[in-house]
């Protein structure tokens, strides 16, 4: 299956989470269609300033990975810079929150896989 960019659905949300500004994101891949075991697999644009706010996972795990800019990750209380190529993986029971304290834009991949 083939899914063209300009078939991905483009979705624009404010205070995402109780984070900050507005954030656009591309759902990559809709969830009927991995079979049950993501409920996201979407790209995220951070303008400065953009977070999205501090929210757990129960029943489920994150995945994110950095494609462009820089993204500090809140996880537990501990802060950690992502650059283009890190990845970070939330399991369930964890917490976190996710902000774009930079100058510059930054893009990142969320997937959101049912535990």
């Amino acid at each position: 299956m083939v899914i063209r960019k300009e078939a991905q659905r483009l979705q624009v949300r404010d205070n995402v989470r109780g984070g900050n500004g507005t954030l656009e994101n591309r759902h990559i891949i809709e969830p009927d269609a991995m079979f049950g075991s993501c409920t996201l697999f979407s790209e995220f644009y951070f303008d400065a300033g953009d977070s999205i706010g501090v929210h757990p996972h129960d029943n489920d795990a994150e995945v994110y990975y950095m494609l462009e800019g820089q993204l500090t990750l809140i996880e537990d209380g501990v802060e950690t810079v992502l650059n283009p190529g890190d990845a970070s993986y939330a399991h369930s029971g964890t917490a976190h929150a996710i902000e774009n304290r930079s100058d510059k834009p930054a893009r990142m991949l969320a997937v959101i896989l049912k535990v």
